[in-house]
């Protein structure tokens, strides 16, 4: 099977939240983006606490992004009627959801039910029919439906990969990888490919692609999930994901296994969000 043929669900916009910082485009913010300096300062506490409080800020500015009837004053301060978002901006914007509704906490960080209480506060506030509930004790399948679900819907789905439990300051965690595509000069006939293939011109040239860790044992941490990739070739399902404002991809197979192994379904789980 060709990678013409995997199925791709994702997100409308390609570009998911882009923060534009230093010139550079980011894909969704950057809690490291705070200062560290001033260990009594909020800033502190968001740079090392504050993953949760950025991906609740990513998804309500997508949201706002996408469709002008979930504007409103507080993603205002971001977008200022533009499509793309800029450093100083995003900051004092972030500052704001931190205020009003995460309340950023020292060690505790944010838990999945108070992104939920916050975002059904924020929706409540400014009338949006929506509900949303962090889910406890969801499966292999029921996860994945919901985020299929979600992503169909052009929804940005939360997602959490809890601490190590019960030793919470474990430290096993998942790998974060990016997608390379590699030019290869050679025709691939192991993929279910007409033989009158071989009769095609020298020149061509397919794509090919790969997946490379680039971080290891993540955990504590939350993610906004942007797209599904279920890759027919290599028999994997990849979840797309926004980190530390770069796109990365996780396993969802190797997730699922950490959440049975060293995790567990209350702290690794996702945002699960509705019309009402």
């Amino acid at each position: 099977m060709s990678l013409m043929e995997n199925t791709l669900i994702q997100l409308s916009n390609p570009n998911y939240v882009p923060v534009i910082k230093d010139s550079v485009t980011n894909y969704g913010g950057n809690q490291m983006w705070f200062s560290g300096d001033n260990k009594f300062s909020k800033d502190y506490v968001i740079q090392n606490y504050g993953c949760g409080t950025i991906a609740t800020a990513d998804f309500f500015l997508y949201l706002a992004l996408q469709h002008p009837n979930m504007r409103s004053p507080i993603t205002e301060m971001a977008l200022e009627d533009h499509k793309t978002i800029n450093y100083p901006y995003y900051i004092s914007y972030v500052r704001e959801v931190d205020r009003q509704y995460t309340k950023t906490k020292r060690v505790i960080a944010v838990l999945g039910p108070r992104i939920a209480s916050s975002v059904n506060a924020y929706a409540k506030s400014h009338n949006f029919n929506y509900r949303a509930t962090w889910k406890l004790r969801l499966t292999y399948y029921d996860m994945y439906e919901m985020i299929k679900e979600m992503l169909a819907q052009d929804i940005p789905v939360i997602l959490s990969i809890g601490p190590n439990t019960p030793k919470l300051w474990g430290k096993n965690g998942i790998f974060f990888y990016q997608k390379y595509m590699i030019e290869d000069p050679d025709i691939d006939f192991m993929n279910g490919r007409n033989s009158d293939r071989e009769n095609s011109k020298k020149d061509e040239r397919e794509l090919k692609y790969c997946y490379m860790a680039l971080k290891q044992n993540v955990n504590s941490h939350y993610v906004v999930v942007t797209g599904v990739e279920i890759d027919s070739v290599y028999g994997k399902v990849m979840l797309r994901i926004s980190s530390w404002g770069k796109s990365y991809y996780i396993n969802y197979e190797e997730y699922r296994d950490y959440i049975e192994t060293f995790g567990g379904t209350f702290t690794s789980s996702i945002l699960h969000f509705k019309k009402i």
